[in-house]
């Protein structure tokens, strides 16, 4: 009988956990077109817009931080991403070219791109999800 119980109070506890990470897995994929961006920006963007969408990241990789799923070293390096590619362009106005910015930013792009998905992965957010 305690072996039944068990069997189902553990079931009940991984919904639980799932259903957890429905939320912050649905604000990563509603921000997977700005992290895309991120990871290879149109040269005729400009430092605004990325400053924009890194700034549009701030919530969701907070939740990331925040969530005792995504182990430190994980949500650290997106942060840490986040935080270099923000340092790449800190001295530049919003409406300077972003093109030649690019061969300084590329492989910061890159790593953001690559531990966004290693996040995504580690949430086991569905496949299925769609942005909203």
């Amino acid at each position: 009988m305690w072996i039944v119980l068990g069997c189902v109070l553990f079931a009940a506890c991984g919904r639980v956990s799932a259903a957890d990470h429905s939320e912050l897995c649905q604000d990563l994929v509603n921000l997977q077109t700005t992290v895309e961006f991120l990871g290879a920006p149109d040269p005729s963007s400009t430092v605004g817009e990325v400053r924009g969408a890194l700034d549009k990241l701030d919530p969701t990789f907070q939740a990331v931080h925040d969530d005792d799923a995504v182990p430190d070293d994980e949500d650290d390096a997106l942060l840490d991403a986040q935080d270099a590619y923000r340092d790449q362009i800190a001295d530049l106005g919003d409406d300077t070219p972003f093109a030649p910015t690019l061969p300084a930013t590329s492989s910061v792009g890159q790593a953001l791109l690559h531990d966004y998905e290693v996040v995504r992965q580690r949430l086991a957010c569905a496949s299925s999800l769609e942005p909203r």
